[in-house]
């Protein structure tokens, strides 16, 4: 199934896009990994105060939370290639719904139609 939406052309510039922005996420990866990897480093040769220990400690939140966003993410655009592959890019993998063609060229790795999605946030967002 294919979105009649979507002409060939778009298509394989939403595949150079998606290409460019697994390329960008996976760099963003790995300054992660050598970031935490420079902390615990820094960490076994100093003894810090509190004050650093908790400056340290938000570092490292920060960049799980990067790291956990970039590799969602990252997870998106590979579907999105697959799908590209498959002949089904721009169509929901929830519904087999087309995803409209605006939300495509906003996040060309979008597998779910926007309510679909907020859907799928709501679901994996924890309970406050």
């Amino acid at each position: 199934m294919a979105n009649a939406e979507l002409d060939e052309q778009f298509v394989a510039q939403q595949k150079e896009r998606l290409l460019g922005l697994r390329e960008e996420l996976q760099r963003i990866q790995r300054g992660v990994r050598g970031d935490e990897q420079n902390m615990s480093e820094e960490q076994g040769d100093t003894q810090l105060d509190s004050g650093d220990q908790s400056q340290q400690m938000f570092n490292r939140e920060m960049d799980a939370t990067i790291g956990e966003q970039a590799g969602e993410r990252l997870k998106d655009i590979e579907r999105a290639l697959e799908k590209i592959e498959e002949g089904t890019y721009g169509v929901s993998d929830e519904s087999g719904e087309p995803i409209p063609r605006g939300r495509l060229e906003a996040a060309p790795e979008a597998i779910r139609t926007v309510n679909e999605q907020q859907d799928y946030e709501r679901e994996r967002r924890p309970p406050v």
